[in-house]
């Protein structure tokens, strides 16, 4: 990546000036400061709270971590991600200190990295973030940068309370240019094409209304007997080496690096995941498997992922595999996102779909979501009390 350099003064009347700048290992103290500041002991992601993580990402190419600064003291903060060999990035962990929220200096800082990497540089095609909803605002910031509404993640993280976060992205003329048109969907996932395709006026898909092993819930789903290995030079030596096969080229996981295998005695499934013990949050990136069921797999994960008190297990499947999409819901994985053009293969960019489970009691008390995305969240609903509730009336004898 050719050198970066980003820098702009904030000018505030009777006050020193705020200049917005690249951080530096020197300022990772009081960076993490500034996010003890807003969340307490309660931030989860790592390259915040682990030194050596935030020291290689500051200094690290495919990383833009910019930093607010006002008389010596870091008061915002915010970290682009960059994949160049797949044209995506994904922003996080935007905070601004309270007292210096009226000058936007999220939006400022979002924005002057989004037109670096879209547009000046020319260095991704997809930019996404995810949004928290304790409050509005993280919502209407990417809204007002040109991000498009793709869905939600119920209940994805558990540190003090069930926290739902929303899925948001801004896509170039490129991205939209390389897309694969006509994904083939399963019905259930038609609704959440819809909205996003009204966003972006995406083509009509195919839908297919295939069936599966499982899908008359009849039949008990047998369970792989999986074994945990959690060494983590081990995982990432061996994933450096790894190819997804069978139904796993079918998947995507950005920006996740593994630090769990789930693997069977006989070797013949061995599954990557990135989990967190602190907010209790799985997400699948890889694997292998003999086995021919998809549903057997995803139900054999999320039966060990909940062993390991972990409250939620998500998977991203391509957009153009219907068998694969009702394989995941009879295993009880409800759609909630629709993700255009994330997965880039070859010259063509794929669409996607966010399935999750979530093994605690659905909390959503605290959420404050833009009415778009309650839409999203209607359909998620509808389709979890189907799968969870109303299965077990249609399954009564007469």
């Amino acid at each position: 990546m050719p050198t970066k350099k980003i820098e702009q003064i904030i000018k505030v009347p009777g006050k020193p000036d705020v200049i917005i700048r690249l951080a530096r290992t020197q300022d990772m103290r009081r960076i993490q400061m500034l996010y003890v500041e807003i969340y307490g002991s309660s931030y989860s992601i790592s390259i915040v709270t682990d030194k050596e993580r935030m020291r290689s990402a500051i200094e690290n190419d495919d990383y833009y971590w910019l930093v607010a600064e006002s008389s010596g003291r870091i008061v915002g903060s915010l970290v682009y991600e960059v994949d160049l060999h797949h044209r995506i990035s994904k922003a996080f962990g935007a905070v601004v200190s309270q007292e210096f929220r009226k000058l936007d200096l999220a939006y400022t800082m979002m924005k002057l990295i989004l037109d670096d990497i879209t547009h000046v540089k020319d260095f991704v095609d997809v930019v996404y973030a995810t949004t928290r909803t304790a409050n509005y605002a993280p919502q209407k910031l990417t809204e007002s940068l040109g991000f498009v509404k793709l869905g939600i993640f119920p209940n994805t993280h558990k540190v003090q309370e069930n926290e739902t976060h929303c899925l948001t992205a801004y896509f170039t003329a490129q991205a939209m240019s390389k897309r694969r048109c006509r994904p083939r969907l399963i019905p259930e996932v038609a609704p959440f094409y819809e909205i996003v395709g009204r966003q972006l006026d995406l083509d009509k898909p195919l839908i297919k209304d295939v069936q599966g092993d499982y899908s008359d819930h009849k039949q008990k789903i047998p369970i792989l007997p999986f074994e945990v290995i959690t060494a983590p030079a081990f995982i990432k030596n061996r994933y450096k080496k790894f190819k997804n096969s069978g139904f796993f080229e079918h998947i995507v996981m950005p920006f996740h690096e593994p630090n769990l295998i789930l693997i069977t005695p006989d070797q013949s499934t061995e599954v990557y995941l990135t989990y967190n013990k602190k907010d209790k949050y799985s997400v699948v990136v890889g694997g292998v498997s003999a086995e021919r069921s998809f549903t057997v797999v995803l139900e054999s994960l999320a039966r060990k992922v909940s062993e390991m008190d972990m409250a939620y297990i998500e998977v991203i499947i391509d957009s153009y595999s219907p068998w694969l999409q009702r394989e995941a819901m009879d295993a009880r994985f409800i759609p909630s996102a629709y993700f255009p053009c994330v997965k880039k293969a070859g010259k063509k960019r794929y669409d996607c779909i966010v399935f999750s489970r979530t093994f605690d009691v659905l909390d959503f008390r605290n959420v404050k979501i833009i009415s778009l995305y309650k839409n999203f969240l209607k359909e998620y609903l509808k389709l979890w009390r189907e799968n969870y509730i109303e299965l077990v009336f249609k399954s009564e004898p007469r």
